[in-house]
């Protein structure tokens, strides 16, 4: 096959080809360093702790990608509000204004607490 037979549907293709190698073999320059803090805030029945990771945007604001919650509250009470609390930040990525869930007042100020302590560690970390 030559190349000068090639129509526009094929050149692209090789082109669509090239440009995909090229951004799998770049992937992990272009990826941002994923940070990762724990933080430990007290509960109703016991302590509530944070897993967060973060990346850390060029204007050095932080983005939160997970959270995981390690709690002894109630499933019924401490479950519901940590769920609630853990979807509330990472839709509105507001890091300093955590809302407090209803009914469940020492969770949510022990889910702060774990929560500002970790974003502070991974504030620190270069």
């Amino acid at each position: 096959m030559n190349f000068k037979n090639f129509g526009i549907r094929e050149w692209l293709v090789i082109i669509f080809i090239v440009l995909g190698l090229v951004a799998f073999a770049f992937e992990d320059i272009f990826k941002p360093k994923i940070y990762e803090a724990e933080g430990t805030g007290i509960g109703y029945a016991g302590d509530i702790t944070l897993k967060v990771k973060a990346y850390k945007k060029k204007d050095k604001s932080l983005r939160v990608t997970e959270i995981q919650v390690i709690h002894e509250d109630t499933d019924v009470i401490g479950g519901v509000c940590c769920t609630k609390l853990v979807d509330d930040v990472k839709a509105r990525q507001r890091l300093d204004k955590i809302d407090m869930v209803a009914g469940a007042t020492f969770t949510s100020e022990g889910f702060k607490e774990a929560f500002t302590e970790a974003i502070e560690n991974i504030k620190n970390q270069e």
